[in-house]
């Protein structure tokens, strides 16, 4: 507890002592350079800045656009909890003519997101028209222009969308220039009601409505394996298929086809979007994402940070199955003294606190150091990145044949992060005996994380929720204790049948 105590207090201190938040550029500075590839020579911009946020740009006295900042009419906080400031030209006819990402600290573009791919993507928003309805990978939709997302940076590439489109929007309503869409029929989003905005963060959950409904009901049924565990786990062949199958599915379903995978990125985020202000906007536009975050905030009260280390997360998953495979091949396996192991744990805590006080002055410097994390090039990237990034990743795997969940143990910020919070928990789920480490060790042995101390007792904050020693625990063959009363009833049962043979054989004609 000491030790959960010190790191809070360490959080706490570096949230309180960052005062300084990411100076977005302001309309207000613009230069006419930053425009002059968007507009023919002579032109001048207007000083005087309109509502919502908007400066026109002049030639002979003529209108001939406006231009601006999304962050400025539009701030929705993007996947690192800050707005991405983007600037925006407009002509007369409402039509887009020039866009530029300027600044940002979003963690795929930072470390992931070649340039050339992200000039591609704004490149898309040439020549369509602000009240158009743009989204993201939506090519098929009747009455939507759909355009191409950003490899790897689904929620980026959608935050992205919305900004550009509702700023532009915006302005053009303010400036009543026409559009190929009517634009009388048009509804000004200040108008909207709150009914209206949920209608718009929930055209996401609609487009990707077999992986609300999948991940739904995989949540549903990880609901009811925790509930019902002890039924599960007195059936040990039964438990053994469910739990592979499960760590299957959370490799390819979870790690692949949704790319949900969650990171400490998005814990830094979310910190960061307390700090900006928060919106459920960002939170709603990668279901999966939304739904398993959601699942685990209400988890790691009940059960604490094990669900979603041992259940949830692919690349533990990965790292289950490898252990998993070079067991049943007999491979040899290591683990470290226990004191030494203890030692080790300490290292994820120190990495989280690292990473918290780094993203309050800079997330993207933050996001790069969480590279320490394999996950985007394992999951999101698919191992097609540098050669550095690569061999770290294969490295950690390849270690996980010898010592289960090297990564997960000793260097996960995440998992760090987690177990702080699931300190919290409100139940104990995990049963135990009196001899328990008293003498028996039956259960430490099977542990691969290391989480039974000598004497006994489970470290909650350590424990991945895999129920190995659940199983243990109700097996007569497996827990000492039930061995023993097994033996003895055994042999009460052999004791009581003997006399049995014996009185047969006495009362025998023959005899």
């Amino acid at each position: 507890m000491g030790m959960f105590r010190w790191l809070a207090s360490c959080l706490l201190v570096l949230a309180a002592n960052s005062a300084a938040a990411m100076v977005l550029p302001d309309i207000e500075d613009l230069q006419p350079d930053q425009i002059k590839p968007w507009f023919a020579g002579g032109f001048t911009l207007d000083s005087q800045i309109s509502s919502p946020g908007y400066r026109l740009v002049y030639r002979n006295g003529e209108v001939q656009g406006a231009v601006f900042y999304s962050h400025q009419i539009t701030p929705i906080p993007a996947y690192s909890g800050t707005p991405i400031a983007t600037l925006i030209a407009i002509d007369t006819r409402a039509a887009i003519i020039g866009l530029k990402i300027v600044q940002h600290e979003e963690p795929i573009l930072v470390v992931g997101v070649k340039e050339e791919d992200l000039k591609r993507f704004t490149d898309q928003y040439i020549n369509l028209f602000a009240l158009d309805k743009v989204r993201v990978d939506a090519s098929n939709r009747a009455g939507y222009v759909g355009i191409d997302g950003i490899s790897s940076a689904t929620i980026t590439a959608m935050v992205l969308n919305r900004s550009i489109m509702v700023s532009a929007k915006k302005v053009s309503q303010a400036l009543g220039w026409p559009s190929h869409v009517e634009a009388l029929a048009a509804t000004p989003q200040e108008a909207l009601t709150e009914a209206d905005r949920w209608k718009e963060r929930l055209t996401p959950w609609l487009d990707r409505l077999p992986t609300v409904i999948t991940v739904t009901l995989a949540l549903g049924l990880l609901l009811f394996i925790l509930f019902f565990q002890d039924w599960l786990v007195r059936r040990p062949k039964l438990y053994g298929i469910v739990r592979i199958s499960y760590m299957m599915f959370t490799v390819v379903f979870i790690g692949y086809v949704f790319s949900a995978q969650l990171s400490i990125v998005n814990i830094l985020a979310f910190i960061q979007t307390l700090r900006y202000g928060f919106t459920w906007d960002t939170l709603m536009l990668d279901p999966a994402i939304f739904l398993i975050w959601s699942f685990i905030a209400v988890s790691i009260l009940l059960w604490g940070r094990g669900v979603f280390c041992g259940w949830l997360c692919p690349f533990g998953a990965i790292q289950d199955l490898i252990h998993e495979a070079s067991l049943k091949l007999k491979i040899p396996t290591f683990e470290f003294p226990d004191t030494v192991h203890q030692r080790l744990w300490a290292i994820k805590y120190f990495i989280l606190i690292a990473l918290v006080g780094i993203s309050l002055d800079s997330f993207s410097t933050a996001a790069t150091m969480a590279e320490v994390e394999p996950f985007k090039t394992v999951l999101t990237m698919g191992f097609a990145r540098e050669w550095g990034y690569v061999t770290y990743a294969a490295t950690l795997l390849f270690i996980s044949i010898f010592n289960s969940k090297f990564f997960c143990k000793y260097l996960c910020a995440l998992g760090a992060g987690l177990s702080i919070l699931g300190r919290f928990r409100v139940f104990d789920w995990m049963r135990r005996r009196n001899e328990c480490g008293k003498p028996c060790q039956a259960c430490a042995t099977l542990c691969q994380n290391g989480a039974i101390k000598p004497t006994g007792e489970i470290i909650e904050s350590e424990c991945h929720f895999c129920l190995e020693c659940q199983v243990a625990y109700f097996d007569d063959h497996m827990c000492p204790p039930l061995v023993e009363k097994r033996k003895r009833r055994e042999r009460r049962e052999q004791a009581r049948n003997r006399p049995a043979v014996v009185k047969i054989i006495e009362s025998s004609p023959d005899s």
